[in-house]
């Protein structure tokens, strides 16, 4: 099965907005779960969360710092895991133990999902006409991992 979404209007740091491929999102940790909408972030090497998501969320930062390099520069970062959940209706897909850099210091971006722990997954379609993606759960049993 596919699950598909629609692109959602996302705000930008100078205040303009843009349809972008974000998908509903579940986020949990020793401290709860909340709903989040994620952006699919092709060009991230692994998934990223804000430090204030990983704190409320009760996730170990206590790991080795390191610099995270992206679009806004270069900051301080920790590895962490977190459980997502992601689906619809009567397809859902959950996995315990997804790879995160949490960016730490006082940074407001959304949840970027990106290729390890995530991507990999699935084979994800975007359709920038139509404004939507795809993503096709890979079968594991059919030498896809």
């Amino acid at each position: 099965m596919t699950l598909k979404f629609r692109y959602k209007l996302v705000k930008r740091p100078d205040g303009t907005e843009v349809k972008a491929p974000v998908v509903p999102l579940r986020l949990s940790g020793e401290k709860g779960s909340f709903d989040t909408p994620a952006l699919l972030d092709s060009g991230a090497d692994i998934s990223v969360m804000p430090e204030v998501v990983a704190e409320t969320l009760g996730l170990d930062l206590s790991g080795e710092r390191s610099p995270a390099f992206g679009i806004g520069g270069k900051s301080e970062s920790v590895g962490t895991f977190a459980e997502i959940t992601i689906g619809k209706k009567h397809e859902i897909y959950n996995f315990k133990k997804t790879p995160f850099k949490v960016i730490l210091g006082e940074y407001e971006f959304p949840i970027l999902l990106g290729r390890v722990g995530f991507f990999d997954k699935f084979i994800i379609t975007f359709d920038q006409k139509k404004e939507t993606i795809s993503l096709k759960r890979i079968d594991k049993w059919r030498g896809f991992r």
